[in-house]
């Protein structure tokens, strides 16, 4: 299972899901509400930052749905800070 630091976040809770082609976290964050952070790790590891969106949760919809931020790990690897950052952006536009 990969596993993501959410050390730039105040979480009150994290539920963290394992399906298959990613890893889901499901985030109430005392700061930004609820947040769906997808990992995908392939040649390059990268993450999707969304908003809940109806519908189910799954790694296929999460990429296919236009809402939401990429994140991509070029070789320094992907920080909590740089996750707070991209919610905020997303916070802005919600």
């Amino acid at each position: 299972m990969i596993e993501i630091d959410l050390s730039g976040l105040t979480p009150k809770k994290v539920i963290r899901n394992d399906l298959g082609e990613c890893t889901m976290y499901f985030v109430e964050d005392k700061d930004f509400g609820e947040i769906l952070l997808f990992l995908f790790e392939g040649r390059s590891r990268y993450v999707k930052i969304m908003r809940p969106f109806p519908g189910k949760w799954t790694c296929e919809s999460a990429l296919y749905n236009p809402e939401g931020l990429f994140m991509f790990d070029l070789g320094q690897g992907i920080t909590g800070n740089e996750i707070r950052r991209k919610i905020e952006m997303i916070s802005k536009w919600s």
